[in-house]
């Protein structure tokens, strides 16, 4: 069974949640509504960000591939920011184990997109090279 980008996706996010409620139960972490926030947040940007990108992929011009995958990134990176910027402002407590648990999301979501764009990538070029031989 091929798993597309979605389903690993939600599948990764799944295996996340459950990883999350184990470090909140054993952690007695405050503020728990922001880790879980912070999943959700990642899911979506994840979703959105990450589809747009694999049309990105897809695209016969280089300067739209580019484009693409460098603001999904950059984008990625800025509402990143925004989120952490609005936890720092309103958020009481202000925890060090949010915040690295944040880190910790930022890559696992990044190097995740990443590592599906270069698989994308591997079988658009064996499918052009297959194309150009037959």
């Amino acid at each position: 069974m091929k798993l597309g980008f979605v389903s690993k996706l939600v599948v990764a996010t799944i295996l996340l949640a459950i990883f999350t409620a184990a470090l909140l139960y054993f952690s007695n972490a405050k503020e728990q509504l922001w880790f879980w926030s912070a999943l959700v947040f990642y899911f979506i940007a994840g979703l959105v960000i990450g589809l747009r990108t694999q049309k990105a992929v897809t695209s016969e011009s280089n300067s739209q591939f580019f484009t693409g995958v460098m603001g999904g990134t950059g984008l990625r990176m800025l509402i990143s920011l925004l989120f952490i910027g609005t936890y720092l402002i309103t958020s009481n407590l202000k925890s060090n184990h949010f915040i690295i648990y944040f880190l910790f999301l930022y890559l696992f979501f990044t190097i995740f997109e990443i590592s599906q764009l270069i698989y994308r990538l591997r079988t658009e070029k064996r499918s052009s090279i297959d194309n150009t031989t037959s």
